[in-house]
């Protein structure tokens, strides 16, 4: 009779950040020499079935890395467009649920994600962002004056005739 395989096992086991338990690589290798040695000598382990879950692992590894390489490029991504708005005017949902608006002084950078910093020191999510236009110096522009009409005298006069 084969005895189950007991202890060691549990902490070789690792959840990734984004909450998916997965196995590292030092975990593969150990339930691999764990297989091999508690195989049953009548029936041992199929070749064509380890080199299939060695090759699971490798794509399992390889998107593991790629997706690390896209959260470094969204992160990147987000710094650029961050200073991209600095000095513009941005209308916002504040913090407390509020629409907010103002011209971006600067950048902070948190765990949740940048931040901006508006001109009164009122910090939004970048990701809060409703619209965004230039950075206005002062109070808002008084509309044109209208076009003068060429001709003052408000009666037409009589058709000739």
């Amino acid at each position: 009779m084969i005895e189950p395989i007991s202890g060691g096992f549990n902490s070789a086991a690792t959840t990734d950040s984004n909450g998916i338990g997965q196995l590292g690589s030092d975990a593969f290798l150990k339930l691999l020499v764990a297989q091999l040695k508690y195989q049953n000598p009548l029936q041992p382990t199929d070749g064509a079935a380890m080199l299939q879950q060695t090759a699971q692992f490798t794509t399992v590894e390889t998107l593991q890395s790629i997706a690390a390489m896209n959260q470094q490029l969204m992160g990147f991504q987000q710094v650029t467009m961050g200073l991209g708005l600095v000095g513009k005017h941005v209308d916002a949902i504040g913090l407390d649920g509020n629409p907010t608006q103002g011209n971006v002084e600067s950048l902070r950078f948190t765990v949740d994600g940048p931040f901006l910093v508006l001109e009164d020191g009122q910090e939004i999510p970048m990701t809060n962002v409703i619209s965004v236009t230039e950075a206005t110096d002062g109070p808002a522009p008084e509309a044109p004056d209208p076009i003068p009409d060429p001709d003052p005298d408000p009666v037409d006069p009589p058709p000739e005739g």
